[in-house]
């Protein structure tokens, strides 16, 4: 069967699929190049980390693994482990804290109604817009100046403080502005109806926060998990800026970048690869509830 003009029909046909499928094909290639160059480097370093120093030298594009190198695992884990320690204790501290703040500032702003609900939730807001640099001069003042800590009287003079002590690493940031948003929008969702019915059963107020609301807020909770939890993890400029002078308490992220100025090397690879792991583990357990939380917490105001 012929067309009209006496091209085939089927080449038509096949005419008409090649000039829909091109994008797509193009977008495919686009999207694999752009997975590869994403995930080249985690591949490095991973295959890097158990690569033997001969080895090693053997590769450039890719190093190729023949061993899994455990002494250079061992030998790296004893130098690191001390870090590991101090950043769980800072990333477990501010989750807490992070989570229960959140729930309760949550609750209060969206299930409570007091004189200057409204001016007092803008003016936490604005710790949101305000760059967090701006606020590192005067927290490292107050750090320093801490009335009756290092050898400070009570006006905060005639010593250095916490300046380069630990509680440097765990005085800020207990009120979370971003965790309050996210649950209180989280919470305009749920209906009241919860809340009475757990009171008439004589439920008290953190039994209905924690034991009632909370299954409710997995999700806007998953996210602040991993938001918390990369932040924490991955914080370099303020340890570096208060704790500089004493190592038994550097978080892994400063401690790792003590390599600067190292030649390439299995072992320096094997110290990335231990410093990257724990943030990939919390997001791949939590992933699937972290975009579900950040669109469900702005869906009502």
């Amino acid at each position: 069967m012929t067309s009209l003009g006496g091209r085939p029909l089927a080449r038509q046909s096949e005419a008409r699929l090649l000039g829909r499928s091109w994008p797509r094909w193009l977008t495919y290639a686009f999207l694999a190049v752009s997975s590869f160059l994403m995930i080249y480097p985690i591949l490095y370093v991973v295959l890097g980390a158990f690569t033997t120093p001969e080895r090693f030298y053997e590769f450039n594009f890719l190093p190729i693994p023949n061993t899994l190198n455990w002494p250079s695992l061992v030998r790296t884990w004893r130098a690191v482990s001390g870090s590991y320690l101090v950043t769980l204790l800072r990333v477990g501290f501010y989750l807490a804290l992070t989570l229960g703040v959140g729930v309760t500032g949550g609750s209060l702003f969206s299930k409570m109604r007091f004189p200057g609900r409204g001016p007092l939730f803008l003016l936490l807001l604005s710790g949101l817009v305000m760059p967090p640099i701006l606020m590192i001069l005067p927290q490292y003042i107050l750090l320093a100046r801490f009335p009756f800590a290092g050898g400070n009287n009570w006006l905060g003079q005639g010593g250095h403080g916490f300046a380069g002590e630990w509680p440097a690493l765990f005085l800020f940031g207990w009120v979370p502005p971003l965790a309050i948003f996210l649950l209180k929008q989280t919470f305009d969702m749920l209906p009241t109806e919860y809340e009475d019915a757990a009171r008439v059963d004589g439920a008290g107020l953190f039994t209905i926060l924690f034991r009632v609301y909370g299954p409710l807020l997995a999700p806007a909770l998953a996210a602040l998990t991993i938001l918390t939890f990369l932040t924490y993890w991955n914080d370099y400029l303020w340890p570096s800026l208060t704790i500089a002078g004493s190592p038994e308490w550097y978080p892994i992220s400063f401690k790792i970048v003590n390599i600067a100025g190292e030649t390439p090397s299995p072992g320096m690879f094997m110290r990335f690869m231990l410093a990257m792991w724990p943030p990939a583990a919390v997001y791949f357990l939590f992933q699937r509830y972290f975009v579900q939380g950040l669109v469900a917490s702005g869906l009502k105001g």
